[in-house]
């Protein structure tokens, strides 16, 4: 395989953009409301820099209806609630929904009572967790999201796929800053990039995965073929593995979902877990704002070795979506256009001009 190759980008608008991801959404067979928020979730990953979670996910989106794996216009029902918490029950429903759903219910719950828990199961995957952490983040609640995937991921030294990639994100408000949000995959790299990388015909470093014979592989064609993703730390690796088997105790042993080897969109369905926390049991809300405010200035004012700009997490990403924005327009890589193209094709929806 090629190890350095110049995939050419189409650059579109992003409005034209949008318009063709909630036409595609629609005619796939999900209702105008739940099309768009999938919508501006793929082009929100899209915008940030996360190619693996934007566009190209519009096809995989498409096969789940088709499969029956996810079903468009599902009823959700509330299994068990109290006060503080609740379980929701997505009925095969979007990731994207469930979770927005249960994000808001948390929100509602933590501002009556300053802390709230909801979990979601039996549903699709929810694309990525920042989203459902910034939209807590920016209404002014500490956020923390996570989910149990399908299983990709081997336990140190193993060869088998037990747990999945298994993100987690966590999102707080500050002042003047945007919020801050960390959210990071369990394994050493998420499934999707490798995805890219093999479609692109790239090679990816050592240390990310296994071909399926247990060997050690930079070649991300053989995580097509079955072999399994590593667990975050390099050599530290237990750590990963241990943050894996965590999140998906909480989003899918404790849920009554699918977890392990039961996990996924296809199988027992993928759980989430979510939780807000008011400031204001703490602190007064100003008062916590100007903390966040001053610990993101010392971050940022720590210096850099080699020069540039120190980053606090999720500002690349806030700030790269920002810009994109007041220009108007984005690029997209090989594989989300063709993504693109061919569920346009499918769906009998005109692909978005290419501008350059």
């Amino acid at each position: 395989m090629t190890t350095d190759v110049n995939v050419p980008a189409r650059t579109v608008a992003i409005d034209t953009l949008r318009t063709c991801l909630v036409r595609c959404h629609e005619r796939i067979g999900f209702p105008p409301t739940d099309a768009h928020l999938i919508a501006e979730t793929l082009l929100d990953s899209e915008l940030r820099g996360y190619d693996d979670h934007g566009v190209i996910m519009l096809g995989n989106h498409a096969e789940w209806v088709r499969s029956g794996a996810i079903d468009p216009a599902p009823t959700l029902t509330v299994v068990r609630q109290t006060p503080v918490t609740a379980l929701l029950d997505g009925g095969r429903a979007s990731g994207v929904v469930a979770s927005t759903r249960a994000m808001d219910l948390a929100l509602e719950k933590a501002a009556a009572h300053g802390l709230a828990c909801v979990g979601v199961r039996n549903a699709g995957h929810f694309v990525a967790a920042a989203p459902y952490v910034e939209r807590a983040a920016r209404a002014g609640f500490i956020a923390f999201a996570c989910a149990n995937t399908t299983a990709l991921m081997a336990p140190p030294g193993s060869a088998t796929r037990v747990f999945g990639t298994n993100p987690l994100a966590y999102g707080f408000p500050s002042g003047s800053h945007d919020p801050l949000v960390f959210d990071m995959a369990t394994s050493a790299i998420a499934g999707g990039k490798l995805r890219i990388a093999a479609l692109e015909g790239r090679a990816v470093a050592p240390g990310l995965l296994l071909d399926p014979a247990g060997n050690p592989s930079t070649d991300p064609s053989d995580y097509l073929r079955g072999g399994p993703v590593l667990p975050l730390g390099g050599e530290a690796a237990h750590k990963g593995f241990g943050l894996a088997m965590v999140v998906d105790a909480l989003a899918g042993v404790l849920l009554g979902t699918g977890f392990a080897l039961t996990a996924g969109v296809a199988k027992d369905g993928e759980g989430k877990l979510f939780i807000a926390l008011d400031p204001e049991t703490f602190l007064l809300r100003a008062e916590f704002l100007a903390r966040m405010d001053e610990q993101i200035q010392q971050v940022k004012a720590a210096s850099q070795l080699a020069g540039g700009e120190t980053l606090y997490p999720g500002e690349r990403s806030q700030r790269r979506r920002r810009e994109l924005l007041a220009t108007g327009v984005t690029s997209l890589g090989s594989p989300a256009w063709d993504a693109l193209s061919k569920t346009c094709a499918a769906y009998s929806v005109a692909p978005p001009p290419r501008l350059a």
